[in-house]
């Protein structure tokens, strides 16, 4: 309530225009479309684990990692030690 929203009244008139650019470093000319922002997320997630069971010593090497995937790493560490 307290900002504006303008409607469709209030906007101006816009052209939109699609221009294609194909890249020359492959045979497609074709280019990624935001993948690039999903990639790391896994990795943070297994780093994040992998830093609170540090006390540990676990090394998640997969994802996804489910908690039965993390009792066989702590299983496994714990042979180890």
């Amino acid at each position: 309530m307290d900002y504006y929203l303008p409607g469709a009244m209030e906007v101006s008139r816009m052209d939109v225009a699609h221009i294609e650019t194909p890249t020359p470093l492959n045979p497609l000319g074709c280019k990624g479309a935001g993948e690039g922002g999903t990639i790391p997320a896994p990795t943070a997630v297994s780093l994040a684990i992998e830093d609170a069971l540090s006390d540990l010593k676990v090394h998640v090497n997969r994802i996804p990692v489910s908690p039965e995937v993390l009792a066989n790493l702590i299983a496994e560490q714990k042979q180890k030690t």
